[in-house]
């Protein structure tokens, strides 16, 4: 069994020293992985990451990447290699990249050595929309089990699970871990677990969270074989 787990932020950069990332830290998808890993026996595991996540306890084969473009090239040349049977989508991916840099009457800055000078008051920096991975998971490879992930931030619990429920029908996906950032601190995450038919589960831990993804997923991939 081939399993993809995408974990940790993306770092869309600014110049060669500066750069706009995000504060995941890789610990949900770390967990999924090593999850993976105890129960399954004849199991390979591609762990595509962000340079600064948590990485795996045991041999997973280790992707790093830095910015979307990254992650969208890794994952096509991922698939034109490999048959992936479960994809855990568990990645911080930036909504935004940098598309120029500017001072504020408009004169595009160039960078000296690959750094912006430091010598102006004001910079203005212009963002674009970025690649949405998750959209693009489904034609890659049509056959796969997709776990999508959505965090929002202080939304009430029916607010969650609709966004969350949305993301998985826009997107074609299995099941959507949906959650929200002000419930995650410590050891505490709660997570919902959303299903195609609405349904849900509730988890207040990454290692829960984590057990539930690998239940629900092997046993969707026996039902369906």
């Amino acid at each position: 069994m081939n399993i993809l787990i995408t974990s940790g932020g993306t770092t869309e950069k600014i110049d060669n020293v500066r750069s706009i990332t995000n504060n995941s830290t890789g610990k949900l998808g770390c967990a999924i992985a090593e999850a993976f890993a105890e129960q399954v026996a004849d199991v390979r595991i591609f762990y595509l990451c962000g340079k600064n996540a948590v990485h795996p306890n045991f041999e997973a084969e280790i992707i790093e990447i830095g910015d979307v473009d990254s992650v969208q090239s890794a994952i096509r040349d991922l698939f034109g290699k490999h048959s992936i049977d479960i994809i855990i989508h568990a990645m911080a991916i930036s909504d935004y990249r940098v598309r120029s840099v500017a001072t504020p009457d408009g004169i595009s800055l160039e960078m000296a050595d690959g750094k912006i000078s430091s010598e102006h008051d004001e910079i203005i920096i212009r963002l674009e929309k970025a690649p949405k991975i998750i959209g693009m998971l489904r034609g890659l490879s049509p056959k796969a089990i997709i776990v999508g992930f959505k965090l929002l931030s202080n939304v009430p619990r029916g607010t969650l699970l609709d966004v969350g429920y949305a993301l998985l029908m826009k997107n074609d996906c299995d099941f959507v871990l949906a959650n929200d950032a002000t419930k995650i601190a410590g050891d505490m995450h709660k997570g919902f677990l959303i299903g195609k038919n609405r349904e849900f589960s509730e988890y207040d831990t990454k290692a829960d969270i984590a057990r539930a993804i690998v239940e629900v997923t092997l046993k969707h991939r026996r039902e369906n074989r």
